[in-house]
Parts: structure tokens; sequence; C-alpha cells
């Protein structure tokens, strides 16, 4: 799991399954319930990254399913219900429903913030600010999205994990390029690029190159804006050759769970099939027994009544 969850931070979708789906025989054993619920989040982070959003909602809707079952008073109930709503949130942002996500994600944000100050809550305070800044860009409420972004870039820095860092600066010079301040946003981007040639996310490499493409275009800069549109194209054919890779393997895990499931199918018909074909046997012969016996006394009835003629 921890191997998977460094895999995605990186953006190697592919190797971040091959990682995670190595724990799910976990889910059906009789390993602790939190045990299942950390598997079932990351499986259910796993298939938003790859855009598989029914996957996802449906992953999340198994891991509430376990988490409802922890006594009230358990901490951890909380921290999963409230890490559900900000997966959720992140899948409706993606489907273009900004009023739904922020619903979620404002309510996620509150607890956070109620947590410790420990890297691993700020994390998700600085995701959560930095989907909502994109969520109000969305609504055209520029203003209040820079500062959502601009706090996300504060908890990315006390979270000290440049990926989620880099991700905060890139949507803060995202507004910066809307409300056409050109020059900080190629500030905040360079930040960004910094931090981002540490880490190897693809992603977040061709967003922060394509908005400097697009920053340099508008200051009518056309050697940067040449050379970052050809990093961008390139980035983008590097990204949709890992993205095939992973559709692949989530394919083979896919035709894997469809086989087993035939195969409990088939095992399932048979054992009916013998079923009936007992019952059918048993009715066979309780009809046969019947018959005989009918006829064994229809037998001894006849007799009776030629011996009551003779005797008259």
């Amino acid at each position: 799991m921890m191997i998977s969850t460094a895999y995605i931070a990186k953006r190697d979708i592919d190797s971040s399954l091959y990682f995670i789906m190595k724990t799910t025989n976990l889910i059906n054993s009789d390993a602790l319930i939190k045990t299942k619920i950390r598997i079932l989040n990351s499986v259910s982070v796993q298939y938003q990254q790859m855009q598989l959003y029914d996957k996802s909602l449906e992953t999340l809707d198994k891991a509430k399913e376990f988490y409802l079952k922890l006594p009230p008073d358990d901490n951890s109930r909380d921290y999963n219900f409230e890490f559900n709503n900000m997966i959720r949130g992140m899948i409706y942002r993606s489907q273009a429903n900004p009023e739904m996500a922020l619903e979620k994600f404002s309510q996620a944000v509150k607890y956070f913030k109620k947590l410790p100050k420990k890297k691993g809550n700020s994390s998700n305070i600085s995701i959560i600010l930095y989907n909502m800044g994109y969520c109000y860009m969305e609504l055209n409420q520029n203003s209040k999205s820079k500062l959502y972004f601009t706090e996300a870039v504060k908890y990315g820095q006390l979270a000290d994990a440049k990926s989620i860092e880099a991700y905060a600066l890139k949507g803060l010079s995202e507004n910066l390029y809307v409300n056409h301040e050109y020059v900080n946003s190629l500030h905040l981007l360079n930040k960004a690029d910094h931090l981002a040639k540490t880490i190897g996310d693809l992603v977040l490499s061709e967003g922060i190159y394509k908005l400097m493409a697009n920053n340099y275009l508008a200051i009518n800069n056309w050697e940067k804006y040449q050379l970052y549109s050809d990093q961008v194209l390139q980035l983008k054919q590097e990204k949709e050759k890992k993205d095939q890779k992973s559709l692949n393997r989530y394919m083979n895990i896919q035709a894997s769970e469809t086989q087993e499931k035939i195969v409990s199918t088939k095992n399932k018909f048979q054992i009916y099939q013998l079923l009936i074909v007992s019952f059918s046997a048993l009715s066979i012969l309780f009809l046969m027994r019947s018959f005989l016996s009918n006829q064994k006394r229809n037998k001894l009835l006849k007799n009776n009544i030629e011996q009551l003629i003779n005797t008259d």
C-alpha cells in the first residue's frame, strides 16, 4: 500500500495499480475492518486518478459500508467519512459539477482543519483547497478562487510535499493567467517547475508547460511559446503510453474478475443441476413406488373380490 501510494504521488498509475491490487484479497478475509477501509480508500483514489469514476464511487460505497460498522466514538469513522467526501468532491469536479463538489469539499476541509497540524492532514487540506480553487474558477468567482489557491500553497508547504505545493502553485498561476497577470503567473510556474522536476509527475509537468506556453503566447514571446508547446506534446505522448499500459492492466484485472465470476456461476449451475437431477430421480422413485404399491393393492383387492364371489 505504501509503494502504491508513492506511485500515485508520481502519477505512475500502472505501477500504483499493480501494487494496490496485491492487497485486495484482504478485503474478503478476516483482516481488521480498518485495514479493509484503508485498502478500499486507496483503490478508490486509484480509480479516480484513472478517470474510472463509476468504479471509484462503487469502491467508496463499499468503504462506507465498512466504516459505518465502526463504533460511533471511533475517531477513524469521522476521518474516513470526510476522506470519502474529499474523493467524491474530486469526482464531481471532474464531472463538471462544481456546486456538488464544493458541498463535499467544504464539509471535508472543516473537519481536516480541526485535526492536529500533521503533514498528512496538511496534505489533505491543500488538495481540497486546490480543488475548491478550480471549482470557484469554473463558477467565474476568480477572487474567491485566488484565496483558496493561496491557502493551498501555504498548506502544501506545511505538508512539506513538493508535489502538492507544485500543484497549488500551478493552480494559483492559472488564476493569475486568467486575470492577465502573465509575469506573476510565469514567476509562480517557474517555482512549480523547479519542484516538479524532482517528482516525475507527467500530468503536473504537462499542466505547468501548457500554462507557460499560454503565458508566453499572451506576451508575444513566440520562441518560448514554441519551446513549451513542444514539451507539452512530448509529455502527452509519454503519458498516453503509460495510460494505455494502465488501461491494459485494468482490463486484465477485469477479465480475471469476470472469469472468476463465470467459474463461480458454472459451479453454482452444476450444483443446481445436481440438485434438480437428484430431486427428479427421487420423484421418479417415489412415483414408481406409489405405482407398484397401488398395483399390489389393486391385485390384493381383486383376489379378495374373486374369493368372495367363489365363496358365494
